[in-house]
């Protein structure tokens, strides 16, 4: 009979299914990862046509959701009705940097499912019917988000910290919508959905054939209709540090942000920071729900991140607590904050932290899809060396004293923005 638990160990190195990378004859670089026990393909097109380039508030999103509700050969209904028949499904993502298609197909159906999707890439129509449906409804829906106060903080957050007209920090209003013009999101099309700003991840049952498939359907993505700038990084104006109370009539609880600006993925210290954020607000044993939740109960759950963008990112610490608790619960936040300065993390505490961070590392490359899925961000963030194996290693060398002088470079809470809204 043991009386003690066996030794634990971090494994030696992390799964590894390189992608093989072709260059179609417009430029676009296709990756694929074939990989997987079942007949199934997932292709993402990933365009640098995110939220930032956008010159009217909201066009990029507009563009990105219209794009399958009609084109030179579909309406929407059919498109959606052609996904829905071959069993395939297909997902738009935006955020401020990339906008995303991403179809799951059998692997038997991809040449018929890409036949959709690329006349949705190529070819949308924007009609006039449709964009006015879609602003009546997303209108209504921003309304209704306005008046939930964890919406409010998550939007407010990056506005103080970057500057309310800073490319990632702007928001929108519901009366942005009227706006909005078919003519502008075609321009916003033929501009950003070219082959230069465009690439390609495959994964799954991905062979030659799959490929070439590909291969031949964005081939005709269009180069850009004039040669492209070098990109310039958009220009940050360090803002003041704010403590910030927006009163909600009504409401019984209260949502809490606090955060600072920090860096992008490709900063050395990024790893270091993201390993500080778990052992403060990452997983459900952090210091913070013990703290807030376990001994006090101002809250069901409070959480801390790391936000990342192309050109920057920032540390986010947030929770909903009885209306009653908000500034009690900044406090604690401050304080915990200080400690991670102060004072070296316990050794049974690291090995924890180390131990649940190596198995979400290896279940982030669990699968075509999870490996696609980091890929893509390894592609985004322009990294040299993939971003698991450097958090890996990040994760594996690093020492108390090591994380204590990385907290006190970065997490000083006098240089924390805070928001409540409620």
């Amino acid at each position: 009979m043991r009386f003690s638990p066996p030794p634990t160990l971090l494994p030696e190195a992390l799964p590894c299914v390189p992608a093989a990378v072709d260059t179609l004859s417009n430029g676009v670089a296709l990756h694929t990862i074939c990989t997987g026990t079942q007949d199934v393909v997932r292709v993402s097109l990933v365009f640098e046509a995110g939220a930032r380039f956008q010159q009217h508030l909201l066009e990029a999103r507009a563009t990105l959701s219209l794009m399958g509700e009609g084109t030179r050969l579909f309406s929407g209904a059919q498109v959606a009705e052609n996904f829905d028949f071959l069993g395939a499904s297909y997902e738009p993502h935006l955020d401020k940097d990339f906008a995303m298609l991403t179809v799951y197909s059998l692997t038997r159906h991809l040449q018929k499912a890409l036949d959709t999707l690329s006349d949705m890439t190529l070819h949308p129509t924007f009609p006039e019917s449709e964009l006015r449906t879609y602003c009546a409804k997303r209108k209504q829906q921003l309304c209704i988000d306005k008046e939930r106060i964890a919406y409010v903080a998550r939007e407010q957050l990056p506005a103080l910290l970057y500057g309310r007209n800073h490319p990632y920090g702007f928001y929108a209003n519901p009366e942005h919508y009227d706006d909005l013009s078919c003519e502008w999101l075609r321009e916003f099309h033929r501009t950003f959905f070219t082959a230069d700003r465009c690439f390609i991840v495959a994964a799954g049952k991905v062979g030659e054939r799959e490929r070439k498939i590909i291969a031949d359907f964005f081939e005709q993505i269009p180069q850009a209709l004039s040669v492209r700038r070098v990109e310039v990084a958009p220009t940050f104006v360090e803002q003041p540090t704010a403590n910030v109370v927006i009163e909600k009539s009504g409401a019984v609880q209260s949502a809490l942000r606090v955060g600072k600006v920090l860096f992008d993925k490709q900063h050395p210290d990024f790893a270091a920071v993201h390993m500080l954020s778990v052992i403060l607000g990452g997983y459900f044993g952090s210091r913070l729900m013990r703290n807030i939740r376990e001994e006090k109960g101002y809250t069901y759950g409070i959480f801390a991140s790391l936000v990342s963008y192309k050109h920057t990112g920032y540390l986010s610490v947030g929770a909903e607590v009885g209306k009653e608790f908000g500034r009690a619960t900044l406090d604690e936040i401050r304080r915990e904050l200080q400690r991670l300065c102060d004072e070296k993390i316990p050794d049974d505490e690291l090995t924890m932290v180390k131990n649940h961070l190596c198995g979400e590392i290896m279940r982030s490359l669990d699968g075509p899809w999870a490996l696609a899925e980091s890929a893509i961000e390894d592609l985004q963030y322009g990294l040299a060396q993939r971003y698991a194996d450097t958090l890996f290693d990040t994760v594996k060398h690093a020492t108390a004293a090591q994380l204590q002088q990385v907290a006190q470079k970065y997490l000083n809470p006098q240089s924390m923005t805070s928001i409540i809204v409620g």
